[in-house]
């Protein structure tokens, strides 16, 4: 029996849908920790909500989706 590891692949789209990928710095990390660390690229990862979007193409595909809207 052979053991693999499935690399995760995490996607951060902003309000306007753009898709940036981001490196797995650390597959030890949570979710929250890897956006945690981004977010001091990305301020509006800060309040990004994570979705889990299961194995795609052969990687574990995680999104840090960030809603877009207007004040008032």
């Amino acid at each position: 029996m052979e053991i693999t590891t499935i690399e995760r692949k995490y996607i951060y789209q902003n309000g306007s849908n753009d898709s940036i990928e981001l490196d797995d710095l650390d597959s030890t990390m949570s979710h929250e920790q890897i956006m945690e660390h981004y977010s001091q690229l990305y301020a509006e990862l800060t309040n990004a909500n994570i979705m889990d979007k299961g194995i795609v193409n052969g990687f574990h595909e995680i999104h840090f989706k960030t809603l877009a809207g207007t004040k008032g």
